[in-house]
C-alpha cells in the first residue's frame, strides 16, 4: 500500500550551529511569544523558515515566504545546512515527560519520504482540514521547495518486524543528539546505503498509513505535487515532489500519547449558566466537584459512559454584560462551579458519534447552547486549549464563560474513524509531543529524484 523510500535530506551542520538552539516545534503550536523567543535564540533557528515574521511592509516580492526561501538558500550556501551525499532513512527517538502522568516516555519512529496519493487508499486521515492553513503552507512550500516539517503517521506492524531493524540501527553511534529547551531528548540514527532498506520498506508497505498529525501538511504536499506535475509534465515518476517527508510510528508504540483538547466558551450573547446547568441536570448525571484538583481527578476515573468536565466562570465577562446571569453560589475558591457530566453511552456503528468530543458537541454545545458545527468552525464563541491552568485563569478573570474538559480518544479510536472513512470534529486529537522541526528537511526541486530500491 504505502511506499516509503530513503532520500537525500538536508540537515543542520552540528559543527556550525548548536542543534538545541535551532530546532523548534511545528508552526501550528508556535505562539507569537514563542516566535519571538526562537528568533532571538539563534539567527539560524528553524522558526525563520516555518513561522516567519509578518511585517507591515510585506509585499509580493518581500514577505515571510520569500524571506524563508532566502534564509534556506543562504544557509545552504554558507554550509549551515548540508545535503546528504547518499539517500538515507533515520531512526528518531523522542523522549519526553507525559504532562498528565509526569512519567518519562519514549516514542520511536522512522523518518523517510512516502509516495503521495489522495486520501482514502493507502493513506487515511482522521481530522478535517481548513483552506486557510493549506493556502499558507502551500505558499511556503512553493517558495522554499522543501518539506520543512514531517507529517506524523502511524503504521501497523502485527509481527513486530520493524523493531529488530530499529534496534540494530540504535546499536550504532547516533547521528544527532539534542536536548530541547523543554527537556525533550531527540536522538537520531542514520540508515544510509543500508541493506535494511528493503526489509524496512516492506514492513511499511504491508500497512495503511494513518495520519496522526499534519493533515494540512499532507494535503499541501498533494497540492504542490499537482502544481508541479502541470509545470513539469515530463518529470519522472520518481521526482521528489511526488513524495512527502513523514515520521512513521508503530500504532502499538508504548510512547504514543494523545492529550485532550478542551473547549472554552466565550462571548456568547445571552449565555445563562444556571439554565445550562438545569438542562444538563434533567437529562444527565451531574456531580459537583469541590475544586479543580478534584475535577481533574474525576476526569481520570474509568466510567461506563461518557464523562465531560464543566467549569463555570464566577465572574461576569470583562466589561460587563446585561445578559450575564450569575452562576450558582459557590464556596470561596471554588469558582462558579465545577462539575462532571456523565452521559449514557449508546451503541452505534458510527465510530465518530461514540467519541466523547462528539457527545460534547451534540449534547451540550449544540442541544443546550445552539452552537452548530458550522458556528464552531468559525471559532467565534468556542476556542480550544490543552492547558487547564490557562483555562482556569481565563474563567477566574471573566474572559471565558465556561469550559468543557475532555478525556483524550484512544489510538484505537483514531484508527477506527480513519478505517470508516470518517473524520473527527476539529481539534479532537493532539498526539504529544509533536516531532521537532529542523531534524531533517526534504528538498523538492523538480530535478531531484527519489531512487528506487534495488
Amino acid at each position: 500500500m504505502a511506499t516509503v523510500r530513503p532520500f537525500q535530506g538536508i540537515l543542520y551542520d552540528p559543527h556550525r550551529v548548536d542543534l538545541a538552539r535551532v530546532v523548534a516545534p511545528p508552526y501550528d503550536v508556535i505562539t507569537p511569544g514563542d516566535q519571538q523567543r526562537y528568533y532571538q535564540q539563534d539567527p539560524h533557528n528553524v522558526v525563520r523558515l516555518i513561522a516567519g515574521e509578518v511585517r507591515p511592509s510585506d509585499s509580493p516580492e518581500d514577505n515571510k515566504y520569500t524571506r524563508a526561501a532566502g534564509f534556506f538558500n543562504a544557509w545552504l550556501g554558507q554550509g549551515i545546512l548540508q545535503r546528504e551525499p547518499t539517500p538515507c532513512l533515520y531512526v528518531y527517538r523522542h523522549q519526553f515527560v507525559d504532562p498528565i502522568s509526569a512519567t518519562t516516555r519514549t516514542r520511536l519512529g522512522i523518518l523517510g519520504v512516502v509516495e503521495l496519493e489522495p486520501f482514502g487508499g493507502g493513506v487515511l486521515p482522521h481530522e478535517r482540514t481548513h483552506a486557510r492553513a493549506k493556502a499558507d503552507r502551500l505558499s511556503l512550500t512553493r517558495a522554499v521547495e522543501a518539506n520543512l516539517s514531517p507529517v506524523f503517521a502511524l503504521y501497523e506492524d502485527p509481527r513486530s518486524a520493524m523493531r529488530p531493524i530499529i534496534d540494530t540501527a540504535m546499536s550504532d553511534a547516533p547521528r544527532l543528539s539534542i536536548t530541547g529547551e523543554d527537556g525533550d531528548e531527540h536522538t537520531v540514527w542514520s540508515l544510509c546505503a543500508d541493506h535494511r532498506f528493503q526489509e524496512l520498506t516492506e514492513v511499511v508497505s504491508a500497512s495503511r498509513l494513518y495520519i496522526a498529525d499534519g493533515h494540512h501538511r499532507y494535503e499541501t504536499a498533494l497540492n504542490f505535487r499537482n502544481r508541479q506535475r502541470l509545470e513539469h509534465p515530463d518529470a519522472s515518476p520518481n521526482a521528489a515532489f511526488n513524495y512527502v517527508l513523514m515520521l512513521l510510528v508503530d500504532v502499538r508504540d508504548p510512547g504514543l500519547t494523545i492529550l485532550p483538547t478542551h473547549r472554552v466558551l466565550h462571548d456568547l450573547e445571552g449565555f445563562d449558566p444556571a439554565t445550562l446547568l438545569s438542562g444538563l441536570t434533567k437529562r444527565h448525571r451531574v456531580v459537583k466537584r469541590a475544586d479543580p484538583a478534584a475535577l481533574l481527578a474525576a476526569m481520570q476515573e474509568p466510567t461506563a459512559g461518557h464523562r465531560i468536565g464543566m467549569a463555570l466562570s464566577p465572574s461576569p465577562p470583562r466589561g460587563g454584560s446585561r445578559n450575564h446571569v450569575p452562576p450558582p453560589p459557590a464556596e470561596e475558591g471554588q469558582g462558579g462551579g465545577l462539575f462532571t457530566i456523565d452521559i449514557d453511552r449508546t451503541v452505534s456503528p458510527d465510530p465518530v458519534s461514540g467519541l466523547d468530543v462528539s457527545v460534547l458537541h451534540r449534547e451540550i454545545l449544540q442541544r443546550e447552547l445552539g452552537l452548530e458545527e458550522s458556528i464552531l468552525e468559525q471559532e467565534r464563541y468556542v476556542s480550544y486549549s490543552r492547558d487547564v491552568q490557562v483555562i482556569f485563569e481565563r474563567l477566574a478573570a471573566g474572559s471565558a464563560q465556561a469550559a468543557f474538559l475532555l478525556r483524550p480518544p484512544a489510538v484505537s479510536d483514531v484508527i477506527a474513524v480513519a478505517l470508516a472513512g470518517q473524520v473527527m470534529p476539529q481539534k479532537s486529537t493532539y498526539f504529544y509531543p509533536k516531532p521537532a522541526s529542523g531534524i531533517v528537511f526534504n528538498p523538492l526541486g523538480a530535478d531531484i529524484r527519489i531512487q528506487a530500491l534495488k
